[in-house]
């Protein structure tokens, strides 16, 4: 008896660590992911940041209207990355994944050139919610950022 219930425990104890080891995985896919989506964005502006969203994707802008549709977010967006000096770069420094759902956090700098003629830089910090589509590709359902103080060692 006392073997069965070892054997048990050894069998549960063994699954666990699976579990956790697919979710630490699953973690560091999701969080490549979102850097992946900060490089193509810096790269290809308004389409490459709408490609990683889903197809009934929301972006939550601060201070603004909710953008709903990769569609409209590319347009939303075309504004600001067409706009000489502009670019936003970000850095997942959070995340994780369950099953079909998972979302990141970091932080963010946006920088265009001010009224001087000089670079000016915002900062702030971000949650995506993704979702894992059939193909199981990770796309964005879920984006939304607010202003922060510049941080104190001027790093994104």
């Amino acid at each position: 008896m006392r073997n069965r219930i070892v054997v048990a425990l050894l069998m549960l104890a063994a699954a666990g660590a699976g579990y956790l080891a697919g979710a630490r995985d699953e973690r560091q896919t999701l969080l490549q992911t979102d850097r992946n989506f900060d490089a193509a964005t810096a790269k290809g502006g308004a389409p490459a940041w709408a490609s990683f969203f889903a197809g009934d994707g929301v972006m939550m802008p601060a201070g603004g209207d909710l953008v709903l549709g990769r569609d409209k977010m590319e347009k939303a967006m075309s504004g600001a990355f067409s706009t000489p000096g502009f670019s936003l770069r970000w850095e997942p420094v959070d995340g994780a994944a369950s099953g079909d759902l998972g979302y990141t956090r970091g932080t963010y700098q946006s920088t265009r050139i001010g009224t001087e003629g000089k670079p000016v830089s915002s900062y702030g910090k971000y949650v995506t919610i993704w979702r894992r589509e059939r193909a199981g590709e990770w796309k964005a359902i879920v984006d939304i950022g607010n202003a922060s103080p510049a941080p104190q060692n001027q790093q994104r």
